[in-house]
């Protein structure tokens, strides 16, 4: 499939198409047969999650209390862990809801520090998600990590649906402090049979940085400008239902205008 550049706009401007067209502390990559995945029942396994989200998000608020997660547990929720040798390397937590009146889970958390084992966990959550007759998998997470979104959509076919400005408040986390929390909100079509590839001529390329997390600490006033910029051009758009599927260039967010 082909695409050219039609006109460019200032930093971090957004492209329009021609007609033609992770947490940064990882673990060494392992031979992924060697990773187990099972479902969290217990208090001590629940614990053991909690404390390791809280690892991954260092520095923030406690990220799963084990507690909540038990009780939600109790009454049909997700949590998964994977582990090598017997360590944990990524988790998942996530509870049932409802989204445009389809019963979905909504993960709440996927947290890995060995790559391959987030994937893994994703395909494992995707599953349970069908085997419980749900329609689909929601989350969110940040438009500006540039990891996250070739993931998420060009990796695992999810679209993203809302533009949520500052989520969570402003965060105190290693990875996110001093930022504003945007976040998208994506939606993982569990009944959908085949893939869409098929990119609308009138998407839309928004650049993003190369790198926000290292740019947060060495530069925060810069990254508060990509995260405005990009926030002008994806909440309106997005707040009239346009919605991102794809990457362009692994650098730049394709949002496409509704159907």
């Amino acid at each position: 499939m082909g695409f050219f550049t039609r006109a460019t706009l200032s930093f971090p401007g957004p492209t329009r198409l021609g007609d033609h067209g992770q947490p940064a502390r990882l673990r060494h990559n392992r031979d992924m047969s060697s990773l187990r995945i099972s479902q969290v029942s217990s208090i001590e396994e629940m614990e053991a999650v909690s404390a390791f989200l809280c690892e991954v998000w260092a520095g923030g608020p406690e990220v799963v209390p084990f507690d909540l997660g038990l009780a939600v547990l109790h009454v049909g929720a997700y949590c998964s862990a994977a582990y090598d040798d017997n360590q944990m390397v990524a988790a998942s937590f996530g509870f049932r809801g409802v989204f445009n009146g389809k019963n979905i889970l909504h993960s709440h958390v996927t947290g890995s520090f060995q790559p391959g084992a987030g994937y893994s966990l994703k395909q494992h959550q995707f599953e349970w998600a069908k085997n419980q007759s749900l329609s689909g998998i929601t989350w969110s997470f940040d438009p500006l990590v540039r990891r996250n979104c070739v993931f998420n959509f060009d990796k695992l076919g999810a679209t993203a649906v809302e533009y949520l400005p500052n989520f969570y408040g402003t965060m105190t986390d290693e990875i996110n402090a001093g930022d504003d929390s945007d976040r998208l909100f994506v939606y993982w079509d569990l009944t959908q049979k085949s893939e869409n590839t098929t990119i609308s001529p009138d998407a839309i390329a928004v650049e993003l940085p190369e790198d926000i997390e290292a740019l947060r600490r060495t530069d925060l006033d810069t990254a508060k400008q990509w995260r405005a910029k990009t926030r002008q051009t994806l909440e309106p758009l997005m707040s009239d239902g346009w919605t991102i599927r794809h990457m362009k260039d692994r650098t730049h967010l394709l949002v496409e205008p509704p159907k």
